[in-house]
C-alpha cells in the first residue's frame, strides 16, 4: 500500500523526475534533434536524470541516477576549452535546412545559465572540439534501462517548484519579464467521445501500475499534442512558440517575436494583479497518465520571487471510480483564475500572428537576458 501511494503521488504531482522538495541543482540540459530522432536529457548535480527519446515514431521516457563514473565523465566536458565563454552571437544563425541536425545545450554556471543553440551541423563546426564530446556522451547514455510507461513529455524541463526551475525562471535586471505561460493540449487521435476515446485511440495498454491495472493508460504516440508558450517582457516585447506533434513527430513549428503597446500591456497587468490569482501559492507542475486533457503552467514575477501556478483539466469521468480520478479532477480547481490570462494571450498574441521568426530555434520561451 505504501508503494502504491508513492507511485500515485509521483504521477499526480510531479512532472519528469520524482524529486524531493528542493529538487537538487541542475547541471545541464542537452537536446539533439535529427531527422531520425529527437533526444533530450536533464542531469542534476547529484546524478539524477530525466531522458526523453523519440525515434521511429516511438517516444520513450527514462528516469534514474547516473553511475558516479558517468557523471564524473560529463562534468569536465561542460567546461572544456572555451565553452564557458562561448556566446550565442558567435554561433552562425539560420534555419536548419533539409538536413535536420539541431543542438541545444544549457549549462549551470556560477553567474546563471548558459544556453547555446546550434541550428545545424555546419554551425557547430567551429566549435567541434567543445560540442562533439558532449554529444558523444549523450549518445552513449541516451538509451537507459526501464523506461517509464505512459509518461507524458516534459521536454526535459525541471518541475516548476524545484530550485532548478526557479533558477531558470528568475528575473533578469537587464530584461525583466511580466509573465511566462506554457500550455499542452492532448487530443486522442482515435475516434469517440471523451469517455470512450481511451478504448478508441491506439495504444491502450491496460498496464499494471503500482499493483493496479491502469485501464486508462495510453501510448503517448496516440495523441496529437499542441504545445504553446509565451513570454512577455516589461518592454512590450514578446516571444510566442507553437509546436504540434503527432505520433511523437513534430509536424508544425512556428515562432513569433513582436512588440505590444502599453495599453495592451496594461490590460494584461490588470489580469495578473487579480488579488485571488496573486494569493495562490506556488504549486508543483502536474503530470498525468496519457489521456485527453490540457495542462497550463503560469509564471509571474512577484516582488523578489516568481509565482508558479500549474493547473490540469480533463473531460469529466466517474470520479468515484477510483481515488486517482478524483485527484486528477482536483488539479483544475484554479483553472478559472488562469483562464483569463490564457484567453488574453490567445487574442492578443497567438491570433495576431505577427513577427514570424525564421532565424531562431524553439527555446520553450525561457527568459532571455537580451531583448527578443
Amino acid at each position: 500500500m505504501r508503494t502504491l501511494s508513492a507511485v500515485i503521488l509521483c504521477i499526480i504531482v510531479i512532472t519528469g523526475i520524482c524529486l524531493s522538495q528542493d529538487g537538487g541543482s541542475p547541471l545541464t540540459r542537452i537536446e539533439h534533434q535529427t531527422r531520425a530522432e529527437d533526444v533530450c536529457m536533464l542531469v542534476l548535480k547529484d546524478g539524477r536524470f530525466h531522458t526523453e527519446r523519440t525515434a521511429a515514431g516511438r517516444a520513450q521516457v527514462f528516469d534514474g541516477t547516473l553511475a558516479s563514473s558517468t557523471l564524473t565523465e560529463l562534468e569536465p566536458l561542460l567546461n572544456t576549452n572555451g565553452l564557458p565563454e562561448l556566446k550565442q552571437s558567435q554561433i552562425e544563425a539560420g534555419t536548419a535546412g533539409e538536413d535536420i541536425d539541431q543542438v541545444m545545450i544549457t549549462i549551470a554556471r556560477s553567474n546563471g545559465f548558459q544556453t547555446l543553440t546550434f541550428p545545424s551541423a555546419k554551425s557547430r563546426k567551429p566549435f567541434k572540439s567543445e560540442v562533439d564530446p558532449i554529444l558523444k556522451w549523450l549518445d552513449r547514455n541516451k538509451q537507459q534501462q526501464n523506461s517509464v510507461p505512459n509518461a507524458v513529455s516534459t521536454r526535459c524541463m525541471p518541475p516548476q517548484t524545484t530550485q532548478a526551475a526557479k533558477s531558470l525562471t528568475t528575473q533578469n535586471a537587464a530584461n525583466p519579464f511580466m509573465m511566462r505561460i506554457l500550455t499542452d493540449l492532448y487530443e486522442p487521435k482515435g475516434s469517440g467521445t471523451a469517455l470512450s476515446s481511451v478504448s478508441a485511440a491506439k495504444g491502450t495498454t491496460g498496464q499494471n501500475v503500482g499493483g493496479v491495472t491502469n485501464t486508462d493508460a495510453m501510448d503517448i504516440n496516440a495523441f496529437k499534442i499542441t504545445h504553446t508558450c509565451a513570454i512577455l517582457y516589461d518592454s512590450g516585447r514578446y516571444r510566442f512558440e507553437k509546436i504540434i506533434r503527432e505520433s511523437g513527430i513534430v509536424v508544425k513549428s512556428e515562432i513569433f517575436r513582436d512588440t505590444l503597446d502599453m495599453t495592451q500591456l496594461g490590460g494584461l497587468q490588470r489580469l495578473l494583479d487579480n488579488p485571488k490569482l496573486a494569493a495562490l501559492p506556488s504549486n508543483m507542475a502536474t503530470a498525468f497518465f496519457g489521456r485527453e486533457g490540457e495542462f497550463t503552467s503560469l509564471s509571474i514575477p512577484r516582488n523578489s520571487s516568481v509565482q508558479s501556478v500549474n493547473v490540469a483539466t480533463f473531460p469529466p469521468r466517474n470520479a468515484s471510480a477510483d481515488l486517482r480520478e478524483a485527484a486528477l479532477q482536483s488539479l483544475g480547481t484554479n483553472a478559472p483564475l488562469v483562464n483569463p490570462v490564457r484567453k488574453w494571450i490567445k487574442q492578443n498574441v497567438e491570433e495576431r500572428r505577427s513577427g514570424l521568426a525564421t532565424d531562431t530555434r524553439p527555446t520553450d520561451c525561457m527568459p532571455s537576458a537580451q531583448p527578443e
